[in-house]
């Protein structure tokens, strides 16, 4: 098992799980993992740079709000709609909501879905460690959902419910064009839009002509 205390295997001849096991237990004092180490393990195992990943698999649900989620949002914000600007950004940490997430990506990786060449706008903008922890082989991508201030609360508590129809019918639209997004944003008693940040696994990709 991995010398760091994660409880994962490690190859013949290594001592830990992945490089980034180590480096974080010997600079942080916790365990967390690249992306190839998740991959194997295939696991349910939430982001090692959560704040509340101490307590997994405890159930938990946090609204982190800071400087560092508000300067990423901007930035994606304003690649597109320069004018504007974030006055809130919270990153919602939920262990249920990860769970189910982390289900359904496992059952991507089984079907050995075709990995696509998907390079959404938005990937520009994410932080190192939100990036770094995508599975590209399910076409795992950073995307937005424009939607309403009493949605976007719910969906933070109990997930998205597809929409009954669409330009391409039933389903969760998103974009990675802030621009895009904004024409689904409802305007708040405060005249601000919501906008969200979703980890979407995307599966099997259809490319169309622009």
């Amino acid at each position: 098992l991995c010398q760091n205390g994660c409880g994962r295997d490690c190859g013949k001849g290594f001592t830990t799980c992945c490089k980034s096991c180590a480096y974080l237990k010997k600079e942080k004092g916790t365990c967390g993992h690249d992306i190839d180490c998740d991959i194997r393990a295939n696991e349910a195992v939430c982001p090692w740079y959560w704040r509340s990943a101490a307590v997994w698999p405890e159930p938990f649900h946090e609204e982190i709000g800071g400087d560092y989620v508000k300067e990423m949002g901007t930035k994606i914000l304003q690649r597109r709609l320069p004018d504007w600007k974030v006055v809130r950004c919270e990153r919602i940490e939920d262990a249920l909501l990860w769970e189910k997430f982390s289900a359904k990506r496992a059952q991507l990786r089984e079907r050995k879905v075709m990995k696509a060449d998907v390079r959404p706008e938005t990937a520009e903008s994410i932080q190192y460690s939100a990036n770094t922890t995508l599975d590209h082989s399910v076409n795992e991508v950073w995307l937005l959902h424009g939607t309403s201030e009493e949605a976007a609360k719910a969906i933070s508590r109990s997930n998205f419910t597809a929409s009954s129809g669409g330009c391409f019918g039933s389903g969760i639209y998103f974009a990675d064009d802030a621009r895009k997004s904004n024409q689904y944003a409802s305007r708040t008693e405060e005249d601000q839009k919501i906008m969200l940040l979703c980890r979407v696994a995307l599966g099997g990709v259809k490319m169309l002509p622009e």
